[in-house]
């Protein structure tokens, strides 16, 4: 039965996507607005409100918390994206929560990732969780999450991302993003860019609130293995049980939010936290020197090329599969510069690079292509080299990546 709701669900994407309040106001008042019954904090941002909101969850979690964690896109499964002490919400929760609303999702045109909210706070509510972390979907004004009043929001690294709906430029994607900021709730940010940061001040100071602004300068990279990170912020040192340099920025993003929650706490007890963290698809090792990484726009496959060329002191070989709207100047330089070799693939999707438009775009000819996922992998596998090899790309991509290797992705616990 499972199935059968997943397919009902997933068809909700046929509505498309709509940015507004009007649609989840409506279902949360048939839920008897469960939103209303538990503390948040709310994430917006381009690159790292996955993982940031995920180290966040274990701190809370390590302190013996109730934490529920609202995710997207998941990577294999539906259920990865509701979460409480990362535990997954089950298939009876995901086919109860169809079930009763579903003539009202039906009649009222709400779409997939409306519903899907609904679905994660009624779950929320329902299990009385102490704290929920809630990442956006898609920029944070009018995005469907943005009904909630947090404790605390938090805005990771803005970059170019969804420009068709958020604007062509960073300051008008800037501006969706800060929708998320609230009256007198306080905000932390990465972003340290001039015209990000000024777009961020303007909405602080109309909601009376005050920004925080971490300087990326004050966090100081001490060393990086193939997996780990370790750092130091604050005259504290921390260390993280899976590589990628911007992990650091995202875990004292995580931390120094942590810290303002009014709980007690110790600083061991961060460190533990970490300890537990884990978050696939994300400097992934999959195998030796071959990496897994979910990477797909140009600021997050610069830093995947330079972390793997730290560690392995050469340039990495790849394998993309892209999607078609994430194809700009930029991610093709960095394709050209940051790589020693790339192979492009595809899969079957209307929205990923294929040959068609590969062989339109003069840009990308001068790299290799294989149109079959499973073979351009097994070719990569194949090479003998001692320079790291990483696939990358669509989040669309990760269930064939992990049957490629033989991995059993989710386990039940994140």
């Amino acid at each position: 039965m499972i199935n059968d709701t997943l397919e009902y669900l997933y068809n909700l994407h046929n509505r498309g996507i709509k940015l507004g309040l009007d649609n989840i106001e409506s279902i949360l008042s048939e839920c008897k607005n469960p939103e209303s019954n538990f503390k948040s904090i709310h994430i917006a941002g381009t690159n790292g409100k996955g993982s940031t909101a995920s180290i966040l969850a274990k701190l809370f979690q390590n302190n013996y918390k109730k934490v529920g964690l609202y995710t997207s896109p998941h990577l294999i499964r539906f259920n990865e994206r509701i979460r409480i002490n990362g535990k997954p919400i089950s298939n009876k929760e995901i086919i109860r929560f169809t079930s009763e609303h579903r003539n009202f999702i039906d009649q009222n045109s709400i779409t997939f990732f409306e519903a899907t909210t609904a679905m994660a706070f009624d779950f929320f509510s329902k299990n009385k969780v102490d704290i929920a972390v809630i990442e956006t979907g898609l920029g944070g004004r009018l995005d469907s999450t943005n009904v909630l009043k947090p404790e605390h929001t938090i805005i990771t690294e803005i970059d170019f991302d969804h420009t068709h709906l958020l604007g062509e430029t960073v300051e008008d994607i800037t501006r969706e993003k800060c929708g998320i900021i609230k009256d007198k709730t306080p905000n932390i940010t990465i972003n340290s860019e001039e015209k990000i940061k000024k777009v961020i001040k303007t909405f602080s100071e109309k909601n009376n609130t005050k920004t925080d602004f971490l300087s990326k300068k004050e966090i100081k990279n001490i060393d990086q293995s193939k997996d780990t990170m370790k750092f130091e912020y604050g005259n504290q040192t921390y260390k993280l049980p899976q590589s990628g340099s911007y992990q650091a920025q995202n875990a004292i993003l995580a931390i120094k939010t942590y810290k303002k929650s009014n709980i007690n706490f110790l600083e061991k007890d961060i460190q533990k936290g970490l300890d537990n963290w884990y978050w696939p698809g994300r400097m992934q090792i999959m195998k030796k020197n071959f990496f897994y990484d979910v990477a797909h726009n140009s600021s997050a496959v610069k830093i995947l090329a330079n972390d793997l060329k730290d560690i392995y002191n050469c340039k990495p070989i790849g394998l993309v599969v892209m999607k078609n709207d994430k194809i700009k100047n930029d991610i093709v330089k960095i394709f050209s510069e940051d790589f020693h070799s790339l192979t492009i693939s595809s899969i079957d999707s209307k929205d990923i690079l294929d040959k068609e438009k590969i062989k339109s775009m003069k840009s990308l000819t001068r790299f290799d292509y294989n149109e079959n996922l499973a073979r351009a992998l097994y070719s990569l596998d194949q090479i003998k080299t001692k320079r790291p090899k990483v696939v990358f790309g669509s989040h669309y991509i990760a269930k064939q990546v992990f049957n490629y290797f033989g991995f059993s992705f989710d386990k039940g616990m994140i």
